[in-house]
């Protein structure tokens, strides 16, 4: 009698376990994808198809889809080509400042794309400080490049994304068992014949997953093509003008046109990725950097190693020079002159100006405590249990993966107009968690691979010990399973937040001026020419950002002790 009352409590715990992390799933993922599926096929007379006709018959749809297509495949091969690149230059060879640049690499993972994007047009806009240079220095009329459109886009994508190449093909590297190289040696194999039958298929796996990463990434892009694309239309500021022409309709369209594109390339992908996994039976020594002995080829290598440390800093350390502009006082001059702290200290003392920090990180926190809230008990369904709707919870929790940021918001829109019952019959868009709630949404994946991680390398024997010892479900959970994968949840915890803080696309169509966040007050302060300001407040969230990236980092290495 004991075990059964015992075991019906387990099971109840689980239960209410599963109805909670439905409630939020449904609720706050499925429930607004099936509104805007829906708004997108209704019309004044019912169910109607005329809004896709009506979509696929605008030469501009039709010119934003092919330009985001474009932009996603385009994402891939500039990428890979310097994320790999980069890779095998720094996993390869042993060169002077090697640790220095493996760590810069991974700079732009801790830097808000707005940041970069208003750096960028700082350094290499038309009256940027390196146009304005490079004219003095060759004595030019005009400008010698547009950095604006296709190819500005690209540039600002190169530097932010290439980092997922880098990392995925770092790990692959090191991975490669050396003996397999030295037994091809041997045997006569050429190193083309070696790198295309050895390396090449180890390392496949790691450029279809980055692959996916920054193809979705380039497809659901907007910071760049919204400040610096100028004519080069894409799906993602088609829907913000569809959206503030209150065309609601077509905006819909617009998104499940862009989210299937997402979907679509995602599965192909991943059946790729599954056809062509590649691993050794036996992991010998992996490979050892090649030292480079000769001192004109060493001498190279620092010449590179410089140059790289120069481009990855350059938008850092203007970010941080600019932040010390007076207000007004560059606007002639190539280079700024005069300095001071006036913009920090107006940021600090100024109510209005400290607001949007102060509600970034507020509403960052929010988001990141309730992704971890529901990631918690859902990577344990997935991994722990052998619930019957697991499944659909795996699905319905990586749903906001293949949603760019722009679907997300519009989703939240037509969901939380009006009344219904997860909204607790009250209208939700205008209010201030409107943005908390979809900066959750949309690092809820993220989230939940983190904690996932952590509960892979849990034992369940401590589980069981305690279930047989007559601990209920949720004294277990909270007693056992909490503690021991704690780092992990910390960690999921400040890359939640970092993941918000300076999100600006679900911003630009959600805030209002109760929530104003960084990101936005950051684009205002360009346009009304305080540049100081808008810097003042990047130099902010890089500092957040960086000491909250290194915590992770220290969090991880626990973590993989601890298994």
């Amino acid at each position: 009698m004991y075990n059964i009352i015992k075991n019906k409590r387990f099971k109840l715990g689980r239960i209410s376990m599963g109805l909670v992390v439905m409630w939020f799933l449904v609720g706050y993922i499925a429930y607004p994808t099936w509104n805007t599926i829906m708004v997108s096929f209704t019309g004044d007379k019912g169910m109607t198809f005329s809004f896709y006709k009506e979509f696929f018959t605008i030469k501009e749809n039709i010119e934003a889809l092919r330009n985001t297509l474009v932009l996603g495949f385009s994402n891939i091969i500039v990428c890979g080509m310097i994320g790999t690149m980069l890779a095998f230059y720094v996993n390869y060879f042993d060169f002077p400042f090697k640790r220095v640049i493996n760590r810069l690499l991974l700079m732009p993972m801790m830097l808000p794309g707005i940041i970069i994007v208003i750096a960028f047009i700082q350094l290499y806009g038309d009256s940027g400080m390196i146009t304005k240079t490079i004219e003095i220095l060759f004595g030019l009329s005009n400008a010698p490049y547009v950095f604006s459109g296709f190819g500005g886009i690209i540039f600002v994508h190169a530097y932010t994304q290439y980092v997922y190449f880098y990392m995925n093909v770092s790990v692959a590297i090191k991975n490669i068992d050396y003996s397999v190289i030295e037994a091809a040696q041997n045997l006569g194999a050429s190193k083309l014949k070696i790198f295309t039958s050895i390396i090449l298929p180890f390392i496949k796996p790691a450029l279809i997953a980055s692959s996916i990463i920054t193809f979705m990434s380039g497809i659901g892009s907007f910071s760049a093509p919204s400040l610096i694309g100028d004519h080069y239309k894409v799906l993602t500021t088609q829907i913000l003008l569809a959206k503030a022409n209150n065309y609601m309709e077509m905006a819909a369209v617009q998104v499940i046109v862009l989210m299937m594109i997402a979907v679509i390339f995602l599965l192909v992908f991943r059946y790729y990725e599954g056809k062509n996994n590649f691993t050794f039976s036996v992991k010998g020594v992996g490979i050892q950097p090649i030292k480079i002995e000769n001192k004109w080829i060493k001498g190279i290598f620092v010449i590179l190693s410089s140059i790289l440390i120069l481009l990855i800093v350059l938008p850092v350390i203007t970010i941080i020079i600019l932040s010390f502009v007076e207000t007004g006082t560059w606007m002639v001059e190539i280079y700024p002159r005069e300095f001071s702290i006036d913009n920090y200290k107006n940021i600090f003392a100024k109510s209005r100006v400290l607001a949007p920090f102060m509600n970034s990180i507020n509403m960052s926190m929010i988001a990141a405590l309730l992704s971890v809230f529901i990631a918690i008990p859902c990577s344990y369904i997935m991994i722990k249990t052998k619930y019957k709707f697991k499944i659909l919870i795996e699905l319905l929790a990586m749903l906001p993966w293949a949603m760019p940021a722009s679907a997300i918001a519009i989703n939240m829109i037509n969901a939380f107009n009006q009344e219904n019952i997860f909204s607790f019959n009250t209208i939700w868009i205008g209010t201030y968690m409107i943005l908390p709630l979809a900066y959750y949404v949309k690092v809820l994946p993220l989230v939940l691979k983190t904690i996932s991680v952590s509960l892979y390398n849990l034992n369940d024997t401590y589980l069981e010990a305690s279930k047989s010892l007559g601990a209920s479900y949720l004294y277990t959970f909270r007693k056992i399973t909490i503690p021991m994968i704690l780092p992990g949840i910390i960690a999921g915890i400040l890359l939640g937040f970092i993941r918000s803080i300076g999100e600006y696309t679900i911003s630009v169509y959600l805030y209002t001026v109760w929530n104003k966040p960084i990101s936005i007050a950051m684009v205002n302060a360009l346009f009304e020419y305080e540049i100081g300001i808008a810097m003042a407040y990047g130099v902010l969230m890089i500092i957040l950002t960086g000491v909250l990236s290194s915590f992770i980092i220290k969090l991880v290495r626990i973590g993989s002790v601890q298994a």
